[in-house]
């Protein structure tokens, strides 16, 4: 009988930075408040109860990692999908609750409106377009509100956002031979919402006494860092073109280390 395999929480995230999202399945199967609550960045949504008659939606070839909340439900589908002929299968001992990297939250289509994985190549790098420039305003804004370390990673990171813009721009003339429009939808110009669809400024102003301790600056960072790479890495994983699909894929994967790059700082800090 066809066996599935298990990985603990660091084989798991050591297991899921190697590759590129669109090349394994991450497959949550808790319900839908679950999932909505918190999940891991670019996974698939299939309730355990829906699974039997929803795992045609699947990829046999692919290799699927599986997760609960502890490991439970997740052991259950595992052995389901290996039962179908799933060519690598692998649990996540101790689900989420054992999981100590980012999260993300939101249904599963959570942001597709604003960067549709099926919709036009073009359209999709410009939505991109906005998300980074939203990012890099947050950065801007809060390190000149922080000082030492935290000041100088936002700072960072606000330069990597720019440099994710100028590659989307450039990647958006090869596509149409052409300039965007200000303003059309997230093109630059525009500034794409940040959580709850709010600006950046908005945000900062809405939740500005919670930014006088650097860690919710830092945690803050980390959310949304971990919201653009769990949208990037959903849109890859299902992309109409090539070319989207790996200009997703990388963002995903350049989110990723920014998101590490918050850790260590937070780390830092709460050593402090």
């Amino acid at each position: 009988m066809p066996q599935h395999r298990t990985m603990d929480a660091d084989q798991a995230r050591s297991w899921l930075a190697a590759r590129k999202p669109q090349d394994h399945t991450l497959l949550d199967v808790r319900q839908d408040w679950e999932y909505a609550e918190a999940h891991l960045p670019g996974a698939r949504h299939i309730p355990l109860g829906e699974l039997a008659e929803r795992a045609g939606e699947l990829d046999p070839g692919r290799p699927t990692v599986v997760y609960c909340r502890t490991g439970g439900r997740s052991a259950a589908a595992a052995a389901l999908l290996a039962g179908r002929g799933f060519a690598q299968v692998f649990n996540l001992a101790g689900g989420i609750t054992a999981w100590s990297g980012a999260a993300a939250a939101g249904p599963p289509d959570a942001g597709l409106r604003a960067l549709p994985e099926n919709g036009d190549p073009a359209q999709i790098v410009l939505r991109a377009w906005g998300m980074e420039a939203a990012l890099g305003d947050f950065y801007t804004a809060m390190a000149g509100q922080t000082r030492g370390e935290v000041a100088a990673t936002l700072t960072r990171l606000a330069g990597f956002e720019e440099r994710h813009k100028a590659r989307l721009l450039e990647t958006y003339r090869r596509m149409t031979g052409r300039e965007p429009e200000p303003g059309a939808g997230g093109s630059p110009g525009e500034a794409a919402p940040l959580e709850g669809g709010l600006s950046a400024a908005e945000f900062i102003a809405l939740h500005g006494p919670d930014f006088t301790d650097p860690r919710a600056v830092v945690e803050t960072g980390m959310m949304f860092e971990a919201q653009a790479m769990d949208l990037y890495a959903r849109c890859a994983a299902r992309a109409a073109t090539p070319e989207a699909r790996d200009l997703l894929a990388t963002l995903a994967r350049e989110e990723q280390a920014h998101l590490k790059a918050l850790g260590s700082v937070l780390d830092r800090l709460d050593r402090d």
